[in-house]
C-alpha cells in the first residue's frame, strides 16, 4: 500500500464516508502469485463477506489450533494496515510467480509503509509466513494499547449505531482523544511558563526566563501529536480516515517540532550571549548570533524535508537532482562557500577580536564585526571596508591590538652648545622619569647620546609602554614628553632644529686664544681624559674623582 498524494485525500475521505458501493462476491483464494495473495487475503476480510478462513488460506500454517492462529494473524494484518492508513494498492503488486525484487529474494512487501509484512514464495504459493506472522503478532501489540472493540460490544446499541461509516463510540473516541490532547497542550504550555521559570528563578539562572513560555506552546502542541498518533489505532477506524488523519498528524506534528526547535535555538542563543559575556573578546559576541542563524535555517530545511517526506514526495531523488544541478551552483558559488570556509577559519584561529587595531591585504583599522562572508574594518579616516574572508584568512595579519607592549623610540637632539655635564645628568633625568612613569615597562629601556648630527646633539630614546589600547598609549606618550620637555628646561637645555650659521672672520682678527694648541699641550689633555686622568668620567658625572 502507498501514501497517497495530500491533493487526493480530501477526495478519498469523501468517498469513505459517502460514496455507495456496491460490492461482489470475491474470486476463491489465491496464492499463485503476490497480488492474487494480498487481494484474497483483504476481500475475504471485508463485512460483506467476511471469511477469516478463507483469508487466511495464503497464511502459512498447518490443522488444528495453528488454521486458528493464521485467522488471528489476518485479522491483525488487517488491523495494522488500517491503524497505520496503508492503503494497499493491488496495482502495484506484481503478477509474476516468479516474481523477485532487485536483491534476488521472492518477496514483496503488502505496502512501502510496512515494509516488514509481506508473502514470500514458498513451494510454488505466496505466503505469509511463521516469520512475518511473529512480526505481525509483535507490532499489533505495540498498536493495539487497548483493543476498545472487545469494551464496544458492551455498549448500548446506539454507541454501536454507524453514521458516515464510522460507529458512534469511534465518534465520540475521537473527539475524545481531540479533547484530551489540548488539554495536554495547554499543561506542557502552562508548565513552561509558570514552574518552569521559578525552578530557573531558584536555582539563579537569569538567562531565558522569558524565552520558555514562547518554547512551552509549540513543545506542548508536538507531546499532544504523539500521544493522539499512538492512541489512534485503538478506535480502529478506516485505513483511509486513518490515512488521512496520520498524514495531517505529521505535518502538523513536523510544523510544531520546527517552531519548538526554533525557539530552543533562541534559548540556547541566550545561554551563549551570557557566556559570551563573561569573556573579554568581543569575538564571541559576532559568533553567537551566526550560530543562530546558521541553526534556524538548519532546522527549517529538515522540517521541509520531513514535511516532504509525509506527503510522500521522493526526497532522495529530489536531493539527488539538486545534487546534480548543484555542481554548476557550488562552481558559481565557489567564492561564496571559499569566504564560508574562510569565516570558519576566522573563528577557530581568533587572529584576532573585535575592536583590533590590524593591518591585513593592505588595509589598516579597527575590526568592527565578522559575517560569514565579509569583515568589516573601520578605517582611521572613518570608512567601512569590506574584505571577503577568503582574503582574510589567507592573507598575512598584523595585529596591533594583540600587543602587549608599544614602543616608543625617537631621537632627541640638543644644541651644540649643550655642555658634556647637561648631556650626562639630561641622560641621567630621562633614565629616572621612565622609572617614575606608570606606564612604562620598568623591565627594559635604554636612554643613550647616541651620535653627532648635522645640526644636533641626539640622545637615543627606546622604551615600551605597558597599555591595553592606543589611546592609553597615546597618553602615556603625551605626558612622558611633557615631562622630558620640563627637564629640559629645568637643565636649561636647547632642542636643537636644523639651522645654517655664516661665519666672516678676518686675518687680523685671529688672536692668540684662537691658536692651535702646541704639541706638549695636546698631548697633557689626552693625558687628563685618558686612564686615571684628571677629566676621565668613565662611570659619568656623578663618579667624581675626590
Amino acid at each position: 500500500m502507498q501514501r497517497s498524494k495530500l491533493i487526493t485525500l480530501p477526495f478519498g475521505l469523501f468517498c469513505l464516508l459517502y460514496c455507495q458501493i456496491a460490492w461482489s462476491e470475491p474470486a476463491n483464494p489465491d496464492c499463485s502469485n503476490p497480488r492474487a495473495a494480498v487481494q484474497s487475503l483483504l476481500d475475504w476480510l471485508q463485512p460483506e463477506h467476511f471469511s477469516a478462513s478463507k483469508a487466511a488460506t495464503c497464511i502459512e500454517s498447518s490443522s488444528g489450533e495453528e488454521s486458528e492462529v493464521a485467522e488471528l494473524r489476518a485479522r491483525q494484518i488487517l488491523d495494522i494496515l488500517d491503524a497505520r492508513g496503508a492503503f494497499v494498492v493491488l496495482e502495484d503488486l506484481s503478477t509474476d510467480p516468479n516474481f523477485v525484487d532487485s536483491e534476488g529474494k521472492a518477496e514483496v512487501a503488502m505496502s512501502p509503509k510496512l515494509p516488514s509484512i509481506l508473502v514470500e514464495k514458498r513451494n510454488n504459493r505466496w505466503i505469509v509466513s511463521r516469520e512475518t506472522q511473529v512480526r505481525v503478532a509483535e507490532l499489533h501489540e505495540a498498536l493495539m494499547v487497548v483493543d476498545l472493540r472487545r469494551y464496544a460490544r458492551d455498549l448500548p446499541a446506539w454507541m454501536q449505531s454507524r453514521s458516515l461509516g464510522l460507529a458512534a463510540w469511534q465518534i465520540f473516541g475521537l473527539l475524545g482523544l481531540i479533547l484530551v490532547g489540548f488539554i495536554i497542550r495547554t499543561v506542557v504550555a502552562w508548565f513552561f511558563s509558570g514552574q518552569a521559570q521559578r525552578l530557573m528563578q531558584r536555582l539563579r539562572v537569569v538567562w531565558g526566563q522569558e524565552l520558555l513560555s514562547r518554547v512551552g506552546n509549540p513543545f506542548g502542541a508536538v507531546i499532544a501529536v504523539v500521544f493522539v498518533a499512538a492512541l489512534l489505532p485503538t478506535l480502529v477506524l478506516p485505513v483511509r480516515l486513518n490515512e488521512f488523519i496520520l498524514l495531517a498528524l505529521d505535518v502538523v506534528g513536523t510544523l510544531y517540532t520546527v517552531l519548538a526547535l526554533y525557539r530552543v535555538v533562541d534559548l540556547l542563543s541566550a545561554w551563549l550571549t551570557q557566556k559570551a559575556d563573561l569573556t573579554d573578546t568581543k569575538l564571541d559576541d559576532q559568533l553567537v548570533p551566526l550560530i543562530s542563524r546558521a541553526l534556524k535555517i538548519l532546522v527549517i530545511v529538515l522540517g521541509g524535508v520531513f514535511i516532504l517526506e509525509s506527503l510522500n514526495y521522493d526526497v532522495a531523488s529530489l536531493l539527488a537532482g539538486l545534487g546534480i544541478g548543484g555542481l554548476a551552483f557550488a562552481l558559481a558559488a565557489k567564492d561564496t562557500i571559499a569566504n564560508l570556509f574562510g569565516s570558519i577559519t576566522i573563528f577557530t584561529s581568533k587572529p584576532f577580536h573585535i575592536g583590533d587595531w590590524i593591518v591585513v591585504a593592505g588595509v589598516e583599522g579597527t575590526v568592527e564585526t565578522v559575517g560569514f562572508r565579509s569583515t568589516r574594518i573601520r578605517t582611521f579616516y572613518n570608512s567601512l571596508v569590506s574584505l571577503p574572508n577568503s582574503v582574510v584568512a589567507d592573507s598575512s595579519i598584523d595585529n596591533y591590538g594583540e600587543r602587549r607592549y608599544r614602543r616608543i623610540k625617537m631621537m632627541l637632539g640638543v644644541t651644540y652648545s649643550t655642555t658634556a655635564d647637561q648631556i650626562e645628568a639630561f641622560v641621567d633625568g630621562i633614565r629616572g622619569l621612565l622609572r617614575a612613569h606608570p606606564g612604562v615597562r620598568q623591565d627594559y629601556f635604554e636612554v643613550h647620546f647616541n651620535s653627532y648630527s648635522a645640526s644636533s646633539l641626539d640622545i637615543l630614546l627606546y622604551a615600551f609602554f605597558e597599555v591595553s589600547d592606543w589611546t592609553e598609549e597615546l597618553t602615556a606618550r603625551h605626558r612622558l614628553l611633557l615631562d622630558i620637555k620640563r627637564l629640559a628646561e629645568a637643565l636649561k637645555i636647547d632642542f636643537a632644529f636644523p639651522t645654517q650659521t655664516l661665519h666672516i672672520e678676518k686675518s687680523d682678527q685671529i688672536t692668540q686664544e684662537n691658536s692651535i694648541p702646541g704639541r706638549e699641550q695636546l698631548i697633557e689633555v689626552i693625558e687628563d681624559f685618558g686612564p686615571n686622568g684628571s677629566q676621565a668620567r668613565p662611570n659619568g658625572l656623578w663618579a667624581v674623582k675626590d
